[in-house]
């Protein structure tokens, strides 16, 4: 019998059965296919040995003139800047007490410390370093108590409690002296949605009575944008930072505020999602409070003066300015496009395109009727954006299309809805593919993949 050569077509099909995908490949695990063949994709390389603290959302590359190569990194704990293999914490203060405001107090044998200080603000979870206390006069020490500390538990308003690397004795009867700072960072998030139910679960009327609605508590997503050489930063539902490449990468970034900033005007003081644009660098807070108040609008635009993220107040001697878009209840993420800045809200996606003038901005509707899966989820190659929605995948180059997948029902019948959040798009330029990961059903955390 001669040998006859078998073509298979290349790509994954599953939205047949095994037997009807004759001809073709059913299932598959990292492979990808070039010139219509299956070839092994190739493995990972560690970036360092060294290692940070919390979940990794966000990885952000740029070349300051100084020609560094940094790699900023969000995670639900802190904010760092990567420079040749190391991670320096930047993560911005959000409060600094005055001198005395922090006291200690050791109960003999116990590591345990509960320091009290007034409307301290801070979660289990939280870090907070001290400086200026003196030993408490016996195994916890000046050098003991003067480093940074993660809050173990929280009490009440006015006290938390801290674990000392050694235990206290029965010498630990100070309080830490009258010169004591404590210095708070940013509250820390969550590493996964954790979902909930009851009164205050979800919209009302969602669920039945006395059992409210089913709703997820969100993760901690940072966005971030290059202004210059320095960064933009902020992460979902909190204030907008700024690190200057300058200053150095063992220097924290600093909220934007009149405190740190005290010429700034008008700063966004809760952002959803930052960026900036390519056009004349215009500074983009999305989901932003509204001007004058701190209500947060999770559909307002606000935009920074040209050139000058500091000036928020729109004035007729400036650009600043605001739009407040109408489809959707929420902005969910914003990406620089070639010639426009395209805005996902979780029902459409709009264009925002600069004409100088009164508007400054305009806004134009691209698609309704859409979804979007997180923040993370949009990718842009080729003068085309990519994104996953909530049961399909789709495109943009001009035109908002669904994109054709023959594993569809694969991934979607099989992710956990209540971790949508999670999922992060990615490109490989080399091999011209889109990548997105997420989680599958019942699983918390990222275990699934699929390329385009």
């Amino acid at each position: 019998m001669p040998l006859k050569k078998l073509q298979l077509k290349p790509g994954v099909n599953r939205e047949n059965t095994r037997y009807t995908t004759e001809g073709g490949w059913y299932e598959s695990d990292k492979v990808r296919f070039r010139q219509g063949m299956p070839e092994k994709i190739g493995g990972w390389e560690r970036i360092s040995a060294n290692t940070f603290l919390g979940v990794c959302r966000s990885l952000w590359n740029w070349i300051t003139l100084g020609k560094q190569n940094l790699v900023s990194v969000g995670t639900s704990l802190k904010y760092y800047i990567e420079r040749g293999g190391a991670y320096n914490d930047i993560t911005p203060i959000r409060l600094t007490t005055a001198a005395g405001d922090v006291t200690f107090a050791a109960v003999n044998t116990s590591p345990i410390l509960t320091v009290s200080d007034t409307n301290h603000g801070a979660i289990a979870g939280d870090f907070v370093t001290f400086s200026g206390a003196a030993s408490l006069g016996g195994a916890i020490t000046a050098a003991v108590l003067n480093i940074e500390y993660e809050i173990t538990t929280v009490i009440n308003g006015d006290s938390y409690t801290i674990t000392a690397a050694v235990n206290a004795n029965g010498s630990d009867t100070g309080n830490g002296g009258a010169s004591t700072v404590g210095a708070y960072q940013l509250n820390t998030g969550s590493a996964t949605g954790v979902p909930f139910t009851g009164w205050g679960a979800g919209t009302w009327g969602q669920g039945t009575w006395g059992n409210g609605g089913i709703t997820t508590s969100p993760i901690r997503l940072w966005s971030q944008s290059n202004y210059g050489e320095d960064l933009v930063f902020a992460y979902r539902g909190g204030p907008l930072c700024y690190w200057a490449a300058n200053t150095g990468v063992t220097v924290r970034g600093k909220v934007i505020d009149t405190t740190n900033y005290p010429t700034s005007t008008d700063v966004p003081s809760i952002v959803n999602f930052v960026t900036v644009s390519d056009i004349y660098r215009f500074v983009f807070c999305f989901g932003a409070n509204t001007l004058g108040t701190v209500v947060q609008d999770p559909m307002l635009i606000r935009w920074s003066d040209q050139e000058d993220v500091f000036n928020w107040t729109p004035s007729a001697t400036n650009f600043a300015g605001s739009q407040r878009l109408s489809r959707g209840t929420e902005i969910i993420t914003a990406r620089q496009a070639r010639q426009e800045v395209l805005v996902w809200t979780d029902a459409a996606l709009y264009s925002m395109q600069y004409e100088g003038g009164d508007a400054v901005w305009s806004v134009q509707l691209l698609g309704d009727n859409i979804s979007i899966a997180s923040q993370n989820a949009t990718a842009y190659a080729g003068s085309t954006a990519y994104w996953m929605g909530r049961d399909k995948f789709y495109r943009y180059d001009g035109t908002v299309m669904t994109l054709p997948c023959n594993v569809k029902r694969y991934v979607f019948n099989d992710i956990n809805t209540e971790q949508f959040n999670q999922v992060i798009a990615g490109t490989n330029e080399g091999f011209n593919e889109v990548w997105w990961f997420y989680p599958s059903a019942g699983v918390t955390t990222n275990d699934r993949y699929v390329v385009y």
